[in-house]
């Protein structure tokens, strides 16, 4: 989950006598995005193995580009039988987010005892989607600044990327196993997934954003747009154009070439049934985005 955080971490440049201001700020840069690793001790030797391998997997299928704003973040990890392991740096933040204060970003993974206890897949597909939050943002200044929110589409585009990673990798059905409680809202008053606070009660597991997100890939589809695309322009087109609460509704129309009232009317054409909306089996990530 993406927190909006307006007091952002600022990347201050050092100009000596000897740079230009522009090439101060290049130094500063690095050629790829970092991650620096806090994983605690009580993760499972298995977890941490498989953890590299997933972020491995995902820094070559859709590497964050390093920016100005950010081009390194931390990660912490622990299970949540622990208290608070990394309190002296992330505060009492727990759960799964992209977190933050006015100093920096960092990804928090607190993965619940029962998800390993129960060998769910969930231990797994949070790291994609989180992961997938710090591409957004590398993508989009704007909402690296928290100046858009649109859940249904930062939270519907993560959470069925994790779904389509979690296909992909492990040959299970996320979007079946975990993502089905669609709220009859998405289809009678989708707006209100607009805004978290309008519409948390009603997106389980982000379900219904999940829904819509999955159902605006298939009304591109009906333009005669490949699905491959219709995913490669919501989940990067989009983001792209560094959309923002003021403005994403002009740069929706014109990436996508009709309005959101117009998604909005046709959502009213389909059931809160997330079948008639998944994206086929064999769908790949690197066919997406190349």
């Amino acid at each position: 989950m993406f927190y909006k955080m307006k007091n952002i971490l600022r990347l201050f440049v050092i100009i000596t006598i000897h740079f230009s201001c522009q090439e101060s700020e290049q130094e500063t840069i690095n050629e790829k995005f970092i991650f620096n690793y806090n994983l605690h001790e009580s993760l499972p030797n298995e977890w941490v193995t498989e953890f590299y391998t997933i972020i491995g997997n995902l820094e070559i299928l859709i590497p964050a580009k390093p920016r100005s704003y950010q081009n390194n973040m931390n990660i912490y990890s622990w299970v949540s039988n622990i208290d608070k392991p990394f309190k002296k740096n992330i505060g009492n933040t727990t759960g799964a987010c992209i977190c933050g204060n006015d100093k920096e970003r960092y990804m928090v993974l607190e993965i619940p005892e029962n998800e390993f206890k129960f060998n769910q897949i969930h231990r797994y597909s949070v790291i994609a989607h989180e992961y997938f939050h710090v591409y957004q943002m590398s993508l989009s200044k704007s909402f690296f600044d928290g100046d858009i929110e649109l859940k249904w589409l930062t939270e519907g585009t993560a959470a069925s990327f994790e779904s389509i990673f979690i296909q992909q990798f492990y040959e299970k059905n996320y979007f079946l196993e975990a993502q089905t409680e669609v709220d009859i809202s998405a289809v009678s008053n989708p707006k209100i997934f607009e805004k978290f606070n309008s519409s948390s009660d009603k997106d389980q597991n982000y379900s219904s954003s999940v829904f819509i997100a999955l159902a605006l890939t298939k009304e591109l589809q009906k333009k005669g747009i490949s699905e491959e695309k219709a995913f490669r322009l919501i989940y990067k087109d989009f983001w792209e154009l560094n959309p923002t609460d003021n403005n994403w509704k002009i740069k929706f129309e014109q990436l996508f070439s009709f309005t959101v009232e117009h998604f909005y009317t046709k959502l009213g054409d389909y059931t809160n049934d997330l079948n008639n909306v998944i994206p086929s089996e064999n769908i790949k990530i690197e066919n997406i985005f190349n």
